[in-house]
């Protein structure tokens, strides 16, 4: 690998995975106690079973000292090593040890014995594929140019200083009291590092940084890096809350850069850094990838595009990795080479790039209520969602569009189970206009997202109870001047979304229902609902007329895309400016990411009236159902830019397939900046690119050993193809299938 010594690639992707097992995708850390040398710390085992005792002689305190006290303690004797071929450091992962000591057992209290009946709700709701939801500690990003700009002492000493200049409940100082815990220890953990690193040979540069920045900001590119890689594994690994953005890395890190480059730096020793640092996540290897963004605008609205924004490209094209993944602010100022050296890497395979557009963002938030200045220094996080710096949004409730059509087409009940969902729909007779359907099919709709909304705001008034973040809490200033935890209304905002799964087949079923049973009366609704009960099993020939239909999501037609503006449109209505958790104190919003819902809900969604059998995938974002599109890429981006996407602060991405032979040479390229500029304009959110064909992805699914690096966009991260499996091999050749 380019940048990388062969010893040194090794030694790092066998850090958190054996690499001679099988590996596990979804295992984002795993547990390597034998490259540490025992002197450096204690027995994993033994750290967890000696958090729980400590614990018990201290239940009388509040939550965030009892879990700063456990961080501590871990930070104290968890298994450390330096070694010459890194220049980051190991940390031991002992599998999230204050989960498993601590916030597993106070979500159990919560869950188990505070709010039973919230969670069977819950657990029932997940269970029959309606929504699927869960406690958020998914989605946070730190302010991070406080942390570069005061360091860790510097966060520390600002909160201290606060604590003091104010008049506190018992409350309101144990949450200073937990951030004094958390960032006392962590200062001591890099000391920790730093004596190690002191004594080991090779790790010099290391140890050097490590002194720098236990007391002090970062003051070189290696130490930001450094900075930003601790911080990281800190608050994944061990304080138990995700770090979903790496940086707006361009806009932040450019000033080190330059200085390196003033102090006699070379460019190559700076690309080496970077390599070295981008290669630590792709050993980590999350499934849903470690996002990073680059780009945005100036106060005068001239790009942040500079000169380590193409560097940052060109070593990550030259290693030939997936992760992290990027997510570029695209603007009007954005330079069209820098987009074309992005497009160009995702057409020679490096898909694990998403396209944002800045203007429609921006406009969302300022929509939203949030400043000019706020928008325009807005984070990229996930994949392709955003917020304002200082804001705390939980997102993880997917709601599933095709199960209200269940409920009104089987008077409330569940078209798999049977079962009684939430309130009563009449006899399908009784539905004399499309209008009349329609419209129940919304009551159904809305009986579920009042259901999901209740659900959540009650168990998130439990969220910093259950997993207090002092680490996070810290770079935020709103949380410092409240005395409240980030998770427990501290942030500039703390909203909620719903993400409503599988517009493309809602559209579709609702075009297919209109044109057949109202429109052209070739069958009536109960013998649809006949057909659908029998997964069309004796009505084939009637189920291929309907895949077959031309007028499907996504090809730019009429009347699907009417009902995808509708219901986009009535759902920023009905959702977008609802209160959340009393606690929390912020607003609901919408977005149309479905994750893996796709396979999970799918599985447990009947059969559908665009012709899709029960159980099979459903569609993706807000793209169109798979092998559904069938116009072209042009057709694909003029019927999702019709969702009015700022009406809410959220995502609705397109997930767009090319042939190679449509983007060859000069003018493919161009091609595809035409087709990248178009979605912009027209007012779209978030966009990436899967190029490939049908024969090729058959042959890879006949001869895996021919395509170990090939790599596929599933919705918002990148995988490679080898990693997923039949079924979804098999989703992604219908798509290529239907290219043109």
């Amino acid at each position: 690998m380019e940048y990388i010594k062969n010893k040194d690639y090794d030694y790092i992707m066998n850090k958190y995975h054996d690499s001679s097992k099988p590996f596990n995708s979804f295992a984002r850390f795993i547990r390597r106690d034998e490259i540490f040398l025992d002197e450096t710390g204690m027995d994993g085992e033994r750290i967890k079973e000696e958090i729980i005792k400590r614990d018990g002689e201290i239940k009388h305190l509040p939550h965030p000292v009892r879990k700063a006290k456990a961080f501590e303690f871990v930070l104290e004797n968890t298994k450390i090593s330096c070694d010459s071929r890194d220049i980051f450091p190991a940390i031991n992962m002992i599998d999230r040890p204050l989960n498993y000591s601590l916030v597993n057992g106070w979500k159990n209290e919560v869950f188990g014995g505070i709010i039973p009946e919230t969670e069977k709700n819950r657990a029932h709701f997940e269970r029959a594929g309606i929504v699927t939801i869960w406690p958020d500690y998914d989605h946070s990003v730190p302010v991070w140019e406080r942390i570069f700009g005061l360091g860790f002492e510097g966060l520390l000493r600002e909160s201290e200083l606060m604590r003091l200049s104010k008049k506190l409940n018992d409350e309101e100082d144990a949450f200073f009291e937990g951030i004094k815990i958390t960032y006392t220890a962590i200062i001591n953990f890099i000391g920790r590092l730093c004596e190690l690193a002191a004594k080991t040979a090779g790790s010099e540069k290391m140890a050097k940084a490590l002194k720098n920045i236990k007391n002090n900001p970062p003051a070189t590119f290696y130490e930001a890096l450094l900075v930003d890689y601790i911080y990281f594994m800190l608050s994944e690994h061990i304080e138990g809350l995700q770090v979903r953005s790496l940086c707006n890395f361009d806009r932040i890190l450019v000033d080190y850069y330059r200085n390196d480059l003033e102090n006699g730096i070379t460019e190559e020793e700076i690309r080496t850094e970077l390599a070295y640092f981008l290669l630590q996540f792709t050993a980590i290897g999350n499934y849903w990838n470690q996002p990073v963004f680059l780009g945005g605008c100036k106060e005068d609205e001239s790009t942040e595009i500079n000169e380590l924004s193409y560097l940052f490209l060109d070593v990550y094209d030259k290693m030939k990795i997936y992760n992290p993944k990027i997510q570029i602010k695209v603007a009007a100022s954005t330079p069209k080479d820098f987009l074309l050296k992005a497009l160009d890497m995702i057409r020679r395979g490096n898909s694990s790039i998403v396209f944002v557009s800045d203007a429609t963002i921006r406009k969302a938030l300022v929509r939203a209520g949030a400043t000019r200045e706020q928008a325009r220094l807005c984070n990229i996080k996930g994949c392709y969602e955003y917020s304002i710096q200082s804001s705390m949004g939980c997102g993880m409730n997917y709601l599933n569009l095709l199960k209200p059509l269940e409920y009104a087409l089987h008077k409330g009940c569940d078209g798999v189970t049977g079962e009684f969902a939430l309130i009563e729909s009449p006899e399908v007779s009784s539905y004399t206009t499309f209008e009349k359907f329609y419209e129940e099919y919304k009551k159904q709709l809305c009986a579920v997202i009042d259901a999901t909304i209740e659900t959540v705001n009650t168990f998130e008034d439990y969220l910093a109870y259950i997993n207090p973040q002092s680490m996070l809490s810290a770079t935020y200033p709103s949380c410092l001047e409240k005395a409240k935890d980030a998770l427990c209304g501290g942030g500039v905002t703390n909203g909620n979304a719903i993400s409503f799964g599988f517009l493309g087949d809602f559209a579709d079923s609702m075009a297919m229902i209109k044109k057949y049973v109202f429109d052209k009366k070739e069958f009536t609704l109960k013998e649809l609902v006949k057909m659908l009960d029998a997964n069309f099993e004796g009505f084939e020939l009637i189920r291929r007329k309907l895949l077959a239909d031309r007028d499907k999501y996504g090809n730019n037609k009429e009347l699907p895309d009417s009902f995808v503006k509708d219901i986009t449109d009535f759902l920023a209505k009905y959702v977008c400016g609802r209160k959340n958790a009393k606690k929390r104190g912020g607003k609901w919003t919408i977005g149309f990411h479905v994750a893996r819902m796709s396979y999970i809900q799918g599985e447990k969604t009947a059969a559908s009236p665009n012709g899709r059998l029960l159980g099979e995938e459903l569609s993706k974002n807000a793209s169109a159902s798979m092998g559904q599109n069938r116009e072209g890429a042009t057709a694909a981006i003029l019927s999702v830019t019709k969702i009015d996407a700022t009406a809410f602060t959220n995502d609705a991405s397109l997930d767009l397939g090319l042939l190679p032979s449509a983007v060859k040479g000069d003018d493919g390229l161009e091609a595809m900046f035409g087709l990248l500029m178009t979605f912009i304009k027209r007012g779209g959110h978030a966009m990436h690119i899967n190029v490939f064909d049908a024969e090729t992805l058959r042959d890879a699914q006949k001869n895996p050993e021919k395509y170990q690096d090939l790599q596929i966009r599933v919705c918002g991260w990148n995988v490679l193809w080898n990693n997923i499996n039949r079924i979804e091999q098999d989703g992604f050749i219908r798509q290529a299938e239907s290219l043109v």
